[in-house]
């Protein structure tokens, strides 16, 4: 019985330690030879699910919410086929089952109108004129009633366009050099139609802006949260000027689809900027928002087809509190230029595709993270509960970064852990492959989500990140495109993080970072890639390269963060001598099969053997046996957990050891025992006040 509770405590010793690494995200440790971050505030209704008034509003528009009798395709839309090949039949929305040939109506993108045939609204300080059918005023607040189009020009103080037209009236509102405010209110609220259309007329601006701190609600059906809030479709076009100014809480709101197809929209928002319950849809125009909390958002979960981000063309520059962009379920990137220049995590969505376009990220956690959402949005202020990540602050040791020994690097005893100095070659070879990751040191499969998958097929993309890089809780695949990831500093993280495996089979890649979570791709690559620890970490603005043995530049890139750990992949590179440049230093590396791994070995190497790793094993001796204590069986413990004298948690570890053997949770502070030699068979206790490691085999 005391082995068994000695067993549930290391368990839960290491399983919590892992938790401490800084990231929430699958810390796991890469073969030998190669969330979930929910973004809508608890109150935010946004996110909240309609009433039942609602529930006939969404089958209006036929296939991906286009009008049924005018849709037609873009051309050059990317097609669903580039999206990854894994099992997604798990995912809300697959990308695969999305048509994104249309994704845009004709009337999306024909922001056209007979001016001389449209009912024209002209703003008089508190009061406005109708000259035309269809719409009527009363004091401050215009209804707009019928199908058709409406000019609206002028300025309106605490006043309101309300469309409640038959289900199946399409609105088009063209704002004409057009100003609104409202103190407690949207300043143009959509409660029936079948889509609306506000489109800005060539060469105005227009201002939208709510300058109270609360919005009166006027029914229980709905509840009203931003400047533009429509219960139905809605599409922003034209090619004017927006500004948006959303003090209370979001800027414009869709409970349906919501289409950026022209115009220059400037967004400054409290919670988000723009949120589409069903799907965000960008073909066009300039995007720039400043926001609290997500800067584009979607937020259906449950139905098939919906929840999805998609981006095809337009420039986005995006500041947000929060996420840059998140999709509940595909995020989905087919052109464009996108400019994340602040965030929490910058992308984020259950599968992301990267197909065309520019991407630049920073983020100051995730650059990107593919997980799929619990289904529960709300989450508290700064702490997100999915499984391991704590927003605040990251539970590791005083100095912020992951505990190794006092030098900085492991070592490596007779049973097969990493020694200091020793290159990955002779870790490798000292070590018995068990095929997959290592396990519960570095997370494991404890948070894994096999359907979760971030994919680059195509275009520019950069990440400037100081939590993972490229973080996917299921599959990571690089397909195409250029893609260069600049941190983290921190040893709780890495430039790559994944939950069950990372393919790169096309495309370019130089991400460096950390070294104690360095992970690299895994040996189902198609393509050569290598990875090679530096021995001591580099400043930031200090150009790594990779040059072949003919003195030619393979791939070089300079970092914006200080870096220790540099993974390369290209096309070109095949077997053969290769030298590694970053700065001063210059290492010479032999390249002889898809993955290759050198440099000095780092501080977490594997986790509890690999039990709990997505294709590994319980680790075993070279004899194929399973270790043992010193006694043959399991030490007793006192079931306690290991502690700094400040409190803090220890530390779990993974590194780059195959699956199987690894060295992972507590390590005492000198590095001198471990749990097999303690004569009291207590877990060790720190005298500085620091976090510790173990250094046994489980």
């Amino acid at each position: 019985m005391k082995k068994a509770v000695m067993f549930f405590t290391i368990i839960c010793m290491l399983t919590m330690a892992a938790a401490g690494c800084g990231s929430a995200e699958n810390k796991v440790t890469v073969s030998s030879a190669a969330s979930s971050a929910v973004s809508a505030a608890a109150d935010s209704s946004a996110d909240s699910e309609d009433t039942a008034a609602d529930a006939d509003t969404d089958a209006s528009d036929s296939g991906n919410g286009s009008e049924q009798t005018d849709s037609a395709g873009t051309e050059g839309s990317a097609d669903a086929k580039n999206a990854a090949s894994g099992d997604t039949t798990s995912l809300v929305t697959p990308v695969e089952s999305l048509d994104l040939t249309d994704m845009f109506s004709k009337r999306d993108q024909d922001a056209s109108y007979d001016e001389s045939s449209s009912t024209k609204i002209t703003l008089n300080g508190t009061a406005a004129e109708v000259a035309g059918s269809g719409a009527a005023a009363d004091g401050s607040v215009i209804s707009i009633t019928e199908e058709g189009t409406y000019i609206v020009s002028g300025t309106l103080t605490d006043g309101q366009i309300v469309v409640d037209a038959d289900e199946n009236a399409k609105i088009q509102i063209v704002l004409d050099q057009a100003e609104i405010t409202n103190d407690d209110s949207a300043c143009i609220l959509v409660l029936s139609a079948d889509k609306v259309f506000v489109t800005l007329a060539d060469g105005t601006t227009n201002t939208l802006s709510d300058t109270g701190d609360a919005y009166t609600q006027e029914s229980d059906e709905y509840t009203v949260d931003g400047v533009i809030f429509s219960r139905e479709d809605l599409t922003l076009n034209g090619s004017g000027t927006l500004v948006v100014n959303a003090n209370y809480k979001h800027a414009v709101v869709s409970k349906d689809d919501l289409v950026v197809a022209g115009g220059t929209c400037e967004i400054t928002a409290k919670n988000k900027g723009l949120a589409g319950k069903d799907s965000v849809r960008i073909l066009d125009g300039t995007v720039n928002i400043t926001s609290e909390d997500d800067a584009i958002h979607t937020s259906n979960a449950e139905d098939a087809g919906k929840g999805f981000v998609y981006i095809e063309g337009g420039t986005l520059t995006l500041a947000a509190g929060d996420d840059g962009i998140h999709a509940e379920t595909a995020l989905i990137i087919a052109g464009g230029s996108i400019d994340v220049t602040k965030s929490y995590e910058g992308l984020e969505g259950a599968s992301i595709d990267i197909m065309d376009g520019t991407v630049n990220v920073v983020a100051s956690d995730d650059g990107m993270n593919a997980s799929i959402s619990d289904g529960d949005s709300d989450k508290t202020d700064g702490v997100e509960n999915d499984g391991f990540m704590f927003r605040d602050q990251d539970v590791q040791g005083q100095d912020g970064t992951a505990e190794q020994d006092q030098d900085g690097t492991a070592e490596q005893d007779q049973n097969g852990t990493a020694e200091q100095g020793q290159d990955y070659t002779t870790v490798q070879n000292n070590l018995t492959a068990q095929g997959g990751r290592g396990g519960m040191g570095g997370g494991g499969m404890m948070d894994a989500q096999p359907a979760a998958y971030l994919k680059i097929s195509g275009g520019t993309v950069h990440v400037n990140a100081e939590g993972d890089g490229l973080d996917s809780n299921g599959m990571l695949y690089i397909a195409g495109g250029t893609t260069t990831v600049s941190g983290p500093t921190n040893s709780g993280n890495g430039a790559l993080d994944y939950g069950t495996g990372a393919e790169i089979t096309g495309g370019t890649i130089v991400a460096a970072g950390s070294l104690g979570m360095a992970e690299t791709f895994s040996d189902s690559s198609s393509q050569y890639s290598i990875m090679y620890n530096l021995e001591s970490a580099v400043s930031e603005g200090t150009e790594v390269s990779l040059v072949d043995s003919d003195g030619n530049t393979v791939l070089t890139m300079t970092p914006e963060k200080t870096y220790q750990s540099v993974i390369f992949s290209s096309p070109e590179l095949k077997d053969g001598t290769y030298t590694i440049k970053a700065g001063s230093a210059e290492e010479t590396v032999e390249v002889t099969g898809v993955v290759t791994m050198g440099g000095t070995a780092g501080g977490m190497h594997g986790g509890m053997g690999g039990g709990f790793g997505g294709r590994g094993q319980m680790g075993q001796t070279d004899d194929g046996s399973m270790p043992q204590m010193n006694d043959g069986g399991m030490r007793e413990m006192d079931g306690q957990m290991p502690d700094g004298s400040d409190g803090t948690m220890p530390q779990g570890g993974r590194g780059m050891g195959p699956g199987g053997k690894g060295r992972g949770g507590m390590r005492p502070q000198d590095g001198t025992e471990n749990m097999q030699g303690m004569d009291d068979a207590q877990t060790p206790e720190s005298t500085t006040g620091e976090s510790q490691s173990t250094s046994d085999t489980v």
